[in-house]
C-alpha cells in the first residue's frame, strides 16, 4: 500500500492511496460470502443462492 500526500494550498491536502488488487479483492469475496448467507432471492432458498448468483447481482 503507497500513500501519497501533496499540498495543494496552505489548508488543502491531496492524499492518493495506491491498493494491491488481491487485497481488494479478498475483502470483496468474504463479503459477498457473507452476505450469500443472509440474502433472499426468488427461486432460491434463504442462504443457499450460488456465489455466482449473488457475485453478478451484487458483486
Amino acid at each position: 500500500m503507497a500513500v501519497t500526500v501533496e499540498t495543494l494550498e496552505k489548508l488543502e491536502r491531496k492524499i492518493t492511496l495506491s491498493l494491491p488488487v488481491t487485497a481488494i479483492q479478498a475483502e470483496v469475496d468474504t463479503r459477498l460470502k457473507r452476505l450469500a448467507r443472509t440474502v433472499k432471492m426468488d427461486g432460491f432458498r434463504p442462504g443457499k443462492v450460488p456465489m455466482a448468483v449473488v457475485a453478478q447481482r451484487y458483486g
